[in-house]
């Protein structure tokens, strides 16, 4: 599979390291140094043209939203019959007359439920795409192997669960600095509660891979939630 990938900052390097291996992939940026630096860690081909990926089968678009109009314009004007193009952008749309006008390319929605540090770090993200067609999403699915899953669904609730997600996360890492230096601790200390421990304990939560004390905390929390649902 020809696969390339549009924008390589932080959420395009992390989903380059989701493709499949067997993937001949291509990395495009408007920048050709910041294409080039990542494709020499990848081990792929790299470009400044979005012509560069006309022969791609599969092109993901992740670049920010005042970005994906012009892009999809542009891959339109070059990308071959049946390519499936992605946009990847959380609050990125597809323009509509491109779905007129290019009836012979799949217009895809598809958001990620995760973070650009997380898929970094090798969190698991969900990528969740607005087509339920058997072909196009076992393609996805062979394409990025390295997300958690390719599912169909509504793309628009994903930047409202990322929104809430990102919210409470660095509300918990602010607090949980604020705490440790209260203390009077050294701000290494504080640093790595919130950058490892804090996430650490949040991955394992999602895992289910908690020991007992973790456990613990976690059915205290869940009470406690509980019983402000009751009282509200």
């Amino acid at each position: 599979m020809k696969l390339a990938i549009v924008g390589c900052g932080l959420m395009g390097s992390g989903v380059a390291t989701l493709v499949s291996p067997d993937a001949q992939l291509l990395l495009i940026d408007r920048e050709p140094d910041k294409a080039r630096r990542l494709a020499e860690t990848r081990g792929a081909a790299w470009s400044g043209d979005l012509s560069a990926a006309a022969d791609a089968e599969v092109i993901a678009v992740v670049v920010p939203a005042a970005a994906v109009e012009s892009a999809f314009c542009e891959l339109a004007g070059v990308a071959g019959p049946g390519a499936i193009i992605l946009d990847m952008a959380t609050k990125g749309t597809i323009p509509e007359r491109l779905k007129t006008e290019r009836p012979d390319i799949c217009f895809t929605e598809a958001k990620i439920v995760g973070s650009a540090v997380g898929v970094q770090a090798g969190l698991k993200a969900l990528l969740v795409v607005d087509t339920d067609d058997p072909g196009e999403l076992r393609a996805l699915r062979n394409a990025f192997p390295g997300f958690a899953g390719v599912v169909a669904g509504d793309t628009k609730r994903v930047a409202q669960v990322n929104n809430w997600g990102t919210y409470y996360g660095i509300r918990a890492a602010v607090e949980t600095e604020a705490y440790v230096r209260g203390l009077g601790l050294p701000e290494d200390w504080a640093k790595c509660a919130s950058g490892c421990l804090a996430p650490g304990v949040a991955a394992g939560f999602s895992s289910g891979q908690m020991g007992k004390f973790a456990r613990e905390i976690a059915e205290q929390i869940e009470e406690e939630l509980r019983a402000e649902k009751r009282n509200n």
